[in-house]
């Protein structure tokens, strides 16, 4: 139980620290350059997930242990290498495409984001190394170390009256990532594997195709909206759209925070065969987790007159139904989160993947078609349809998963 309390707590405090950030965005800065930052900050939670797939994902199904344990060693040295080749690849990517953005003076061409993105996901890489390996406490000092740099960093800028747009915003961000990150990576002593070492990523490369598919899909599914607003509306109204979800973002980092957790008592149950134990844990997340979405999600949207008039300077406070429709879609991406994560542990990742993939068609499909009538505030409905089919099939799929299991367990018996 205090390994979970412990995780809510840095799920807590990285929710802290992301609302901090946009609601100081949202009230101090154009709508315009807060858009460009929204953009680039989303392109980091979409490869963060490609990140998950490529590495960390075979980090999660281990059991707990140290760096020193000699089953998770030597996957981890070579997850650490496969990481590292990412992050170049995405610094450079990132670069060129900020680079043809500037030269059209768009806010999406903040050249600052080839810094900000693989630091972004270097910090992630070692917080949910740090999860697999059973440490909550040292991932909660991770982030709070996080927390007291970006604070420092933009609380000077303010301070000092200084012109933040998209580019100085993801400066100032980028290096606090990356002092936790490199601080972080020294921490986990993974070292790295030669290049013939490398060759052995491909025993798990089937698992990582069908996992890479699956998490892009979910993206298409859950992100799709921001690169068609920002494409199709402009940065304003991504503004609006992300400053509408903000206070419900506590929502899914709670989920995630229970999956960071979980995976590993879900893989005890799994190894020793308690499968009604495995289900109750997962069916008792379910519940719980609707309840407060739905809780807090009301209290958000009765009180979003105030949240705009106070929180966001007058900003935005005729979006407020906005809301209701987020809050509707972090309730089914909580059951989502806690049932993939399920799946997950028991390497379904192939009938996940497929799951995703027919979700984010119907998602892309629905936003494409709703925006047209709706404008930009459609695209929330659009993702809330591909979110719910792909939660009802993702439990059916757990059901036969688990049924399939214990029979399977009987009969060897």
């Amino acid at each position: 139980m205090s390994r979970y309390l412990i995780s809510a707590l840095e799920q807590a405090l990285w929710s802290v620290l992301n609302f901090g950030v946009n609601l100081l965005l949202i009230r101090f800065v154009a709508p315009d350059q807060y858009g460009g930052f929204v953009f680039w900050a989303s392109c980091g939670f979409v490869l963060s997930s490609f990140q998950n797939a490529l590495t960390l994902c075979h980090l999660q199904v281990l059991s707990p242990g140290d760096g020193g344990d000699p089953v998770r060693a030597p996957v981890e040295r070579l997850m650490a290498g496969v990481n590292l080749i990412f992050l170049l690849v995405v610094s450079l990517a990132c670069l060129a495409g900020a680079l043809a953005w500037r030269a059209d003076g768009s806010p999406y061409g903040a050249v600052a984001a080839a810094l900000f993105t693989p630091a972004y996901l270097l910090q992630q890489y070692v917080r949910g190394l740090t999860f697999s390996r059973g440490r909550p406490g040292v991932a909660a000092i991770q982030t709070a170390a996080v927390f007291v740099l970006v604070s420092a960093l933009l609380g000077q800028a303010l301070l000092a009256h200084a012109a933040l747009d998209a580019n100085a915003i993801l400066l100032r961000l980028g290096l606090a990532y990356a002092a936790c990150g490199i601080g972080g990576t020294l921490w986990a002593r993974q070292g790295l594997p030669g290049l013939k070492a490398l060759a052995r990523y491909g025993d798990y490369a089937r698992q990582s195709g069908w996992i890479f598919l699956g998490v892009s899909s979910t993206e298409l599914l859950t992100r799709f909206y921001v690169f068609v607003v920002a494409g199709w509306f402009g940065p304003v109204a991504l503004a609006a759209l992300s400053a509408t979800q903000q206070l419900l973002r506590p929502i899914p980092l709670l989920a995630s925070s229970w999956s960071m957790v979980a995976r590993g008592d879900l893989a005890r149950r799994r190894d020793l065969g308690q499968w009604p134990a495995f289900a109750r844990i997962v069916a008792l997340a379910v519940a719980g987790g609707l309840i407060v979405a739905a809780a807090w999600s009301a209290i958000i949207w009765a009180a979003w007159p105030l949240v705009a008039t106070h929180l966001f300077g007058g900003k935005y406070g005729d979006d407020g139904w906005m809301v209701l429709l987020w809050g509707v879609g972090a309730a089914v991406a909580f059951g989502q989160t806690v049932v993939s994560a399920a799946l997950q542990v028991l390497r379904e990742f192939k009938s996940l993947a497929l799951a995703n993939t027919a979700a984010s068609l119907v998602a892309a499909g629905a936003i494409l078609l709703i925006i047209r009538g709706m404008g930009s505030g459609g695209a929330i409905l659009g993702t809330v349809a591909g979110q719910t089919l792909e939660l009802v099939v993702m439990i059916a799929i757990l059901t036969a998963a688990i049924a399939a299991r214990r029979k399977a367990g009987r009969a060897g018996a």
